[in-house]
């Protein structure tokens, strides 16, 4: 069963004639209905909408051109202008750091830095028995930690050195 006219005409003149459940209905109904959507559809062209009053355009451009109005767009024109600029300011720092580091960098001389070449001790055979063994666990673990922090104090004294280098221009 398809919409009344008289059904279309209360939904479109969003009158209260309609309860909710009505309206729930309807729509339902046009989801699923192609014939009675289109056919709002041509209706709707030919039902006339409010049209808005005549002076509204004037009455706009009259408020459009107020000071307070003005003052608004300038203020975010000059914020947006200003965003422009800082980001501008932060790229050209970037690029200035960049080619500073590129020219700094190529003063280093990178063959004054030699890491010093240890080598690995033979690892002695673990002698039988319970006591023997946990003391050679604890000296090897002990001997791992204070290799650990000997490496790390090293590559912290090239990194030292070299950031040295670098700030200096190579000397």
């Amino acid at each position: 069963m398809h919409i009344s006219q008289e059904e279309l005409n209360s939904f479109q003149q969003l009158s209260d004639s309609m309860s909710t459940e009505e309206t729930i209905a309807f729509l339902e109904h046009m989801e699923h209905c192609d014939y009675c959507l289109q056919h709002m559809l041509d209706h709707e062209k030919t039902f006339q909408a409010a049209q808005a009053p005549a002076y509204l355009k004037e009455q706009i451009l009259t408020k459009a051109s107020t000071p307070s109005v003005q003052a608004d767009k300038t203020i975010h024109t000059v914020s947006y202008r200003m965003q422009l600029f800082y980001c501008g300011l932060k790229t050209a720092a970037g690029v200035l750091m960049a080619l500073f580091l590129l020219f700094s960098v190529t003063k280093v001389d990178f063959a004054s830095i030699t890491p010093e070449i240890t080598t690995q001790k033979e690892l002695p055979v673990i002698p039988s028995g319970t006591q023997k063994s946990q003391n050679y666990l604890q000296d090897f673990s002990r001997k791992i930690n204070q290799n650990l922090n000997e490496g790390s104090d090293t590559l912290a004294g090239y990194l030292t050195e070299f950031s040295n280098k670098i700030i200096n221009g190579g000397r």
